[in-house]
């Protein structure tokens, strides 16, 4: 289960640094039914949130 939900996240970022879709559309193109646990989760594992993720990244483009 846990290598799942890396996995889901490492596509969530994927799909954050390379489209603009919404934080929301991708978490429920990745797997995650919750808003929130997906948030949560992708904190946990990246450390920051998707939305901070995004501009971190667009920013050092």
């Amino acid at each position: 289960m846990e290598y799942l939900t890396l996995y889901r996240i490492e596509k969530a970022a994927g799909k954050l640094t390379k489209t603009d879709t919404s934080v929301t559309a991708i978490a429920y193109a990745c797997g995650f039914n919750d808003l929130s646990y997906f948030i949560k989760t992708f904190k946990e594992c990246k450390g920051i949130t998707p939305a901070k993720y995004r501009k971190q990244a667009l920013a050092t483009v």
